[in-house]
């Protein structure tokens, strides 16, 4: 398969906001902050919110019923962890899909980047952005799963991938293996790695 292809169908995803040319086709995100994000309810439900226009600090505090202050310190731990960006006093999701990836170094001193499949998101024109888990997604009991079926579903159709599975966590597993050969590994081939250390995190930010 050609770059030129792979860009194509990443580029099917459209991202719903003033500021889709700025935003990234595919960002790799770090295995602790994506967890940090997404094992936070409120952060999952503000990501949620602002895939889907409202991308104002006022205007997520009035949808949830809660302060300014609370508000910004999930924004700025979303910022730094890499899943929003900032732009002109609005926050935007930052890439049209998410894959999360932690490193180890082998008995040669060789790093290795190791992408986990069953975790990462991707943004869905009618359910906004989906987050998947790994483990701490509960198909069989979340109120949510014929969205996020379909919109996996939609995913792969627009990825060009075929999958087997009717369970969206083991279809989007599925879509990220079908993916990291054809496209991924020849999109950071021709282009390059951006490294940003988050700064200022403490602990007790939970």
């Amino acid at each position: 398969m050609s770059l030129y292809e792979s860009l194509k169908r990443l580029n099917t995803l459209v991202v719903p906001s003033a500021a889709s040319e700025e935003v990234d086709l595919l960002r790799l995100i770090n295995y602790r902050m994506f967890m940090r994000c997404v094992n936070n309810e409120d952060r999952c439900v503000i990501l949620s919110l602002i895939a889907r226009g409202v991308t104002s600090a006022n205007d997520i505090a009035n949808v949830l019923g809660t302060s300014r202050t609370g508000i910004y310190r999930h924004l700025n731990i979303l910022e730094k962890s890499g899943m929003i960006v900032h732009k002109d006093g609005r926050f935007y999701i930052a890439a049209k899909m998410f894959l999360v990836y932690d490193v180890e170094m082998d008995n040669d001193g060789y790093i290795r980047v190791n992408i986990h499949p069953d975790k990462g998101g991707f943004v869905d024109e009618g359910t906004g952005l989906v987050l998947v888990k790994g483990e701490n997604c509960k198909c069989n009991v979340c109120k949510n799963l014929d969205l996020c079926t379909r919109a996996v579903k939609n995913l792969a159709k627009k990825l060009d991938v075929k999958i087997r599975s009717e369970n969206p966590l083991n279809a989007f597993s599925e879509i990220v293996k079908g993916i990291i050969y054809r496209d991924v590994l020849g999109i950071i081939n021709n282009g390059y790695l951006i490294v940003k250390p988050v700064y200022e995190m403490h602990k007790d930010e939970g």
